[in-house]
């Protein structure tokens, strides 16, 4: 399935950062959309002036209106309220669940059969939310794959290797309960297990749970977008020319890992379809017990949405 319109809703960093991305690698036609049309006309202005500089004549849109996803094949959902110092994602939640549900009815009016990736935070209860409430929408959230990346950083950081040699991915939550995958993480094809010690590989663990929050602890008045554009432009890619490479997406849990109606990050297969298909792992016992930490949570979570 040829995929030729990208709508991106959120015009803010992360949002016209991913569409620079895109313009730059020749993904498509991206379309950027924000509630203040001037601030995306303006986004868009810069991105496609920069163009000569990376030699791609794939300009990026400016929309005027949210209906103009009439016609998506894929629609990005980056809009809501960032995370600033001292708050959680959680927090994010009563503000961005009305954001995303008014884009959603949008969604389900102008393109009901785009593939919709979300971004915004919290991530998986607002993926969970999108699917209870239009169980016909075709949607995955960002999930763990920002995670991951960071993952395999702080890994190729501990081992002195480069990033290009190094495997690693992290399932669950995009919070702290996240669980990185230790068993099935390699450098150079070894796991890192015999490459480094117990507490070195907590060091990275930890390193990884707490990223987000030490930039945002920098920034202050916003939240990191560099890593995340790029992995969402990644994600893209891989449904444009259906690479099927893989990513820790939050989807809409159908009995894998024993898990039913709750949304989690698990690695998808990304293709022109979208979500082509879960791999499940064989975890070993604490990634397990991990794992279902992160379930109860979402049930909890969820509990309180339907009260």
């Amino acid at each position: 399935m040829a995929i030729s319109k990208i709508f991106i809703a959120g015009a803010g960093n992360i949002g016209a950062s991913c569409a620079e991305v895109m313009a730059r690698k020749q993904l498509g036609h991206a379309h950027l959309y924000d509630i203040n049309e001037d601030f995306a006309a303006g986004q868009v202005m810069d991105i496609n002036q920069a163009s000569p500089s990376f030699g791609s004549d794939t300009l990026v849109h400016a929309c005027a209106s949210i209906d103009d996803l009439e016609g998506s094949d894929v629609v990005v959902v980056a809009a809501g309220v960032a995370r600033h110092a001292g708050m959680s994602r959680l927090d994010l939640l009563q503000q961005n669940r009305k954001i995303v549900g008014g884009i959603g009815a949008s969604i389900m009016s102008y393109c009901p059969h785009a593939k919709v990736l979300l971004i915004t935070n919290p991530v998986d209860v607002l993926t969970w939310y999108l699917k209870d409430r239009w169980p016909s929408m075709n949607v995955f959230g960002l999930g763990c794959s920002l995670d991951a990346l960071r993952f395999r950083f702080f890994i190729a950081e501990a081992t002195g290797t480069s990033v290009n040699s190094v495997a690693g991915t992290v399932i669950g939550l995009h919070n702290n309960n996240m669980v990185p995958l230790v068993s099935y993480a390699t450098a150079g094809g070894v796991s890192i297990r015999h490459m480094l010690t117990e507490s070195e590989i907590e060091v990275v663990i930890n390193k990884t749970k707490e990223a987000g929050t030490a930039i945002v602890s920098k920034l202050i008045s916003r939240s990191g977008f560099y890593a995340a554009s790029n992995t969402i432009a990644e994600i893209i890619e891989s449904m444009v020319f259906n690479k099927r490479a893989v990513f820790p997406l939050s989807i809409y849990c159908n009995g894998e890992f024993g898990h039913h109606d709750i949304c989690l990050a698990l690695p998808a297969v990304v293709g022109d379809g979208g979500i082509h298909r879960i791999i499940t792992y064989d975890l070993d016992r604490e990634e397990r017990r991990m794992l279902d930490v992160c379930a109860d949570e979402m049930k909890r979570i969820i509990g309180s949405l339907r009260k």
